[in-house]
């Protein structure tokens, strides 16, 4: 960090931000909920290790940080109940409420939180053998903990669960028709997200030995949603470079304006209007330029030349025995004053084929609704 002009303190800072934007890119990125007010979990997170280590726990920091990520987890499990049962803009301006909420909680219930001086007196303390006041051991307990979780995300991402976030974000419905309950897997995207937002802000707590409300405003969640979207959604490395594009921004254009801040908010629509794949898509559109994809795989290939060979036995479906696979007798379905399906009838015998025809408005949408039970 510092070959690029940045101090110990700051590359803290990069790392704690790192966390951050990965727990918010959990849900906005692979899970398709886009969260107005993560800095609510960021400043949670934080007062509530500040306050662990001034009443509960004094002395120590691995309890406090504990607390932290737990009290958020749960909190979050409540909160995500509530708030999920609302999609797309809705759960959007929901969360935005909740930051906007938080922050006057913090600021305002002074004998909690502190009010606008915030929470003082944390300490760092020891970890063991190690002296947590030294900036390079801190800053390297803070590198290990962001590792840790970027392997914990890599690894939920890519399992079963982290694919079915994914079918979530494409299209929700087609993941319940598949035998997916949603709902679930949402709220623990949800609070897992929270959770490790809110650790991210007990260690910058510490980082500041100082919890405040400023770091549950609105306009510090908007950076964080501008870092994960200038970054690159849908990978770990976009929120990364993000927060370094932030960070660098920030440093160096400080300098020759007080309005840096406006001109990051530039780039940010400019990204969202021309990439909205981030910094990691541009360099994906770079290197397909420079290295374009072989015109046929070599599973097409294989397609081909197995192109019209007999399908062996074993894949052939057995014959069905029994009643008919799908019957359906006397189905209808009302709008309010519009019939859209009266006493319909459909009988699909084993192997055959169906086509519904019918003019805009006839209902055949509708019927197969009914069919599949969306309805």
């Amino acid at each position: 960090m510092q070959a690029i002009g940045l101090t110990l303190d700051t590359a803290t800072v990069v790392v704690i931000l790192c966390m951050a934007t990965m727990g918010l890119n959990l849900l906005v990125g692979y899970t398709g909920l886009v969260s107005f007010g993560h800095s609510a979990w960021f400043g949670i997170g934080g007062y509530a290790a500040a306050l662990a280590q001034l009443h509960w726990f004094k002395g120590q920091i691995v309890m406090p940080l504990l607390f932290s990520f737990a009290f958020t987890a749960v909190l979050a499990l409540v909160v995500g109940f509530l708030i999920l049962r609302r999609r797309g803009v809705y759960f959007s301006l929901l969360t935005l409420a909740l930051c906007a909420l938080t922050f006057a909680i913090a600021f305002r219930w002074t004998r909690v939180t502190g009010g606008e001086g915030g929470l003082g007196g944390i300490e760092r303390y020891r970890l063991g053998p190690l002296n947590l006041d030294d900036p390079w051991i801190f800053y390297g307990v803070v590198a290990l903990t962001g590792l840790a979780v970027l392997y914990a995300l890599l690894r939920v991402v890519r399992s079963p669960f982290g694919h079915v976030l994914v079918a979530i974000r494409e299209n929700e419905q087609r993941a319940t028709f598949q035998g997916y309950d949603t709902n679930k897997y949402k709220l623990a995207a949800f609070v897992l997200s929270t959770s490790i937002t809110g650790l991210a802000g007990a260690l910058l707590v510490f980082d500041h030995r100082l919890a405040a409300a400023e770091s549950t405003t609105v306009a510090f969640s908007g950076e964080l949603l501008a870092m994960v979207v200038i970054g690159g959604m849908r990978s770990f490395l976009g929120p990364a470079l993000g927060v370094l594009f932030y960070i660098l921004f920030r440093e160096l254009f400080s300098i020759y304006t007080d309005n840096w801040l406006l001109w990051f908010g530039l780039i940010f629509v400019g990204f969202i209007l021309f990439s909205p794949t981030g910094l990691t898509g541009i360099w994906g559109k770079l290197r397909r330029r420079w290295k374009p994809p072989p015109e046929e795989s070599a599973a097409m290939s294989r397609r081909k030349i197995y192109e019209g060979l007999p399908l062996p036995d074993f894949l052939r479906p057995a014959p069905w025995q029994g009643e008919m696979p799908l019957e359906v007798e006397r189905v209808s379905k009302h709008f309010g004053g519009i019939r859209a399906v009266e006493n319909a009838h459909l009988s699909v015998h084993a192997g055959e084929v169906h086509a519904l025809i019918g003019p805009n408005g006839a209902g055949k949408t509708t019927l197969f609704n009914l069919v599949s039970g969306m309805f």
